[in-house]
């Protein structure tokens, strides 16, 4: 126990560095956590719907709807209506949320080559497959 409370001490310190690196681009955006998520979703997720976003922001679809109204006010999203289903809406990255995610990757690539690739080989290796089984236990133990 006391070697995972340990290791969990290194991995908070670690993550404060790497939020030093990400800090100026969030405070240039001024997005909250919940504008964040929206992006994500909208980033990763082809085609989000405002239903979609509601259940995992834990919020109303009207909440919802109110939290995308902004973002896309500041040009980060667009809203589309499924041409299969005109009830359904899809958010979308618009142009100020395709610089954000630009801007992230650019980020993620120093981090990438200023810490990680300065593990050897294997060690690389290692830590995605712990990190892969931790994923695993965590998303089949939430779900419960």
């Amino acid at each position: 126990m006391k070697l995972l409370l340990e290791t969990h001490e290194i991995s908070e310190q670690i993550q404060m560095v790497f939020v030093k690196q990400y800090q100026n681009v969030l405070q240039n955006y001024e997005l909250t956590s919940k504008h964040t998520i929206i992006l994500q979703l909208a980033h990763k997720k082809e085609n989000p719907t405002m239903n979609e976003i509601a259940e995992i922001l834990g919020v109303t679809p009207s909440a919802a709807s109110q939290f995308v109204k902004k973002l896309e006010q500041k040009r980060y999203v667009k809203r589309e209506v499924n041409k299969n289903n005109r009830r359904e809406t899809f958010v979308l990255l618009d142009n100020k949320g395709r610089a954000f995610f630009e801007e992230l990757s650019r980020i993620d690539q120093s981090v990438i080559e200023k810490y990680l690739l300065k593990l050897p080989e294997q060690d690389i290796i290692q830590y995605h497959a712990i990190l892969k089984k931790l994923y695993d236990i965590v998303v089949s133990t939430s779900n419960t």
